[in-house]
């Protein structure tokens, strides 16, 4: 896989992510570590085998959670519709496993 490491690009294994590693995840690909997603585009995970849950996950970056949370509130109080779901708002935490 590739990581981002001391500002430069290597090919390392999964065994060898240090804490400070940027690792780029690719399509269909297992996480390998827990982290936070920096920069992501369409990105959903599968997080049945630690939910139980069926449905994919979408996945954003922190900053952009944070802009969709600040919404969604703003849409409930004009609203007033307490119904919410676990899965309104995307995460930006990546699982291992997942």
């Amino acid at each position: 896989m590739i990581c981002l490491r001391n500002g430069k690009e290597e090919q390392i294994q999964f065994d060898n992510i240090v804490v400070g590693d940027i690792v780029k995840i690719k399509a269909g690909m297992n996480v390998p570590i827990d982290g936070v997603i920096i920069k992501a585009s369409g990105v959903c995970a599968n997080e049945s085998a630690m939910t139980g849950e069926s449905d994919e996950l979408k996945k954003e970056s922190l900053e952009t959670c944070i802009h969709r949370k600040e919404e969604k509130e703003a849409e409930y109080q004009l609203t007033k519709d307490p119904k919410r779901n676990s899965h309104d708002l995307p995460s930006p935490v990546l699982l291992s496993g997942t």
